[in-house]
């Protein structure tokens, strides 16, 4: 996962870990950093999913919701997944932090790739 030719020009370091250090910075930067990338958890099933599209968007999946309305691709998605055993995570990134949102395109962009089934995008688009 060398991303040389995609760097911007910064300062290198060198640091000798032993493998449980390397094992808690995981855990660590997981904890700092996990809600940041990977959101919490909104929904694991199907009733929390509609509760979810009922808080966030304010629509009705149930009774007034239909094939073209803004977020219908969204939802189906995100049932679908629901549907395979996945559960649903959502957060924000702020539009100012342009370096922190292009990192987590790539993260997503490589856990996709690496995480085959395990994980999928469903709406990553960070712009206004």
């Amino acid at each position: 996962m060398d991303r040389k030719e995609d760097r911007a020009p910064a300062s290198r370091f060198l640091l000798a870990e032993n493998e449980e250090a390397v094992k808690r910075q995981k855990e660590l930067l997981y904890e700092v950093l996990g809600s940041v990338f990977f959101g919490k958890k909104e929904a694991g099933s199907e009733e929390e999913l509609a509760a979810f599209f009922r808080e966030q968007y304010g629509i009705d999946v149930r009774n007034d919701f239909y094939e073209g309305d803004e977020h219908y691709e969204e939802y189906r998605e995100a049932q679908q997944a629901i549907a395979e055993g996945m559960s649903i995570y959502g957060g924000s990134i702020a539009f100012e932090e342009e370096s922190l949102a292009e990192l987590a395109e790539q993260i997503w962009k490589d856990m996709e790739e690496e995480e085959g089934k395990g994980f999928r995008r469903i709406n990553t688009m960070l712009e206004e």
